[in-house]
């Protein structure tokens, strides 16, 4: 009876060691163990292998490898692997329509979001900071016809009473244009056409730099080295170019041409037909069918010059005619 006892005491024991030998084992393996669905060879904790799909519009093929729904509600996120090309994809829809199409959000309590990055310096960082991953970004249209890619920036909370607007936009190529404006309309930014000519109040810039609105700056300097230069000739007869031309106070044709953004002060200066017919060198004709003319102001200083030192060199003249008559009275 006491050997039994014994004994069972020892088998007891042995059956504690056992089972505290099954337990670290299975513990052991549920730390290193890999999980597979529809694969005999995880490589991961947990690994799902399937059919690759699409993001389809339809119920009749595959909509995703993954989806995770819930109890309630009516939209679905699937995931997948693309079966036609090398991405992966996620989409957010209607679990029942699936042609509806649901808003994917990122962070939406806050938090930056990185591509291609984890140095994140603003809510979306794009491409990394050593430039070996490029921080491109592609828009592209928004609408089949006249409308380019488009960015729309929010107005301020202080002191702003529109969006502003950047975006592309072209009928043809003869007026197709990158724009930068506000939502109060188009005149009131910036378009560059693909010439290059950028207009500021201006969609269709005929020159490189076109302004409809008044200019302020410190000083404005024009290209004139002689290297530059070629056909090098004196301006003749200035003094009578310079009276055949003629100053006129006016005011601007504010009614007729609004899209100008004319100042409603009392100007002076040249019109452009009648300097045209003096100095057609410096008449500047527009490149559209009404051919608007624009006279070079800053052209008419050299003619301006000239005809001071014609006109020094009369009086001068008449000077000494006065010195002869004045000795000759004496």
């Amino acid at each position: 009876m006491k050997y039994f006892k014994i004994l069972t005491q020892q088998n007891i024991n042995m059956g504690c060691k056992n089972s505290y030998i099954v337990v670290l084992l299975m513990s052991c393996y549920l730390l290193t163990a890999q999980t597979g669905i529809g694969t005999t060879t995880p490589v991961n904790k947990l690994q799902v292998e399937t059919t690759l799909a699409e993001p389809a519009s339809t119920g009749a093929v595959a909509n995703g490898n993954l989806r995770l729904s819930g109890t309630t509600g009516s939209h679905v996120l699937d995931f997948g692997l693309s079966s036609s090309s090398t991405y992966s994809w996620l989409q957010s829809r209607s679990k029942s329509a699936y042609g509806t199409n649901f808003n994917l959000i990122l962070n939406p309590n806050g938090g930056n979001v990185g591509i291609g990055t984890s140095n994140l310096s603003s809510t979306l960082t794009v491409g990394n900071i050593g430039g070996t991953i490029a921080g491109e970004i592609t828009i592209n249209p928004a609408h089949t016809s006249n409308e380019g890619g488009q960015i729309n920036i929010k107005k301020s909370l202080n002191g702003s009473t529109a969006d502003w607007i950047i975006d592309q936009y072209g009928t043809s190529s003869s007026d197709a244009r990158f724009r930068i404006f506000n939502s109060l309309g188009e005149s009131n930014g910036i378009s560059i056409l693909e010439n290059g000519n950028i207009g500021m109040g201006n969609l269709t810039p005929s020159v490189r730099l076109q302004v409809s609105g008044d200019i302020i700056a410190n000083s404005i300097a024009g290209s004139s080295d002689a290297r530059f230069k070629s056909n090098i000739r004196p301006i003749e007869n200035a003094l009578s170019k310079v009276k055949s031309l003629r100053g006129v106070y006016f005011n601007w044709n504010q009614e007729a041409f609004p899209e100008k953004n004319f100042s409603d002060k009392p100007e002076l200066g040249f019109i452009a037909q009648e300097v045209e017919k003096v100095l057609p060198e410096v008449v500047f004709k527009d490149n559209t069918s009404e051919e608007y003319r624009s006279v070079k102001y800053d052209k008419v200083v050299a003619l301006l010059v000239e005809a001071i030192k014609e006109q020094q060199k009369q009086i001068d003249n008449l000077k000494n005619q006065v010195k002869k008559l004045t000795k000759k009275n004496k």
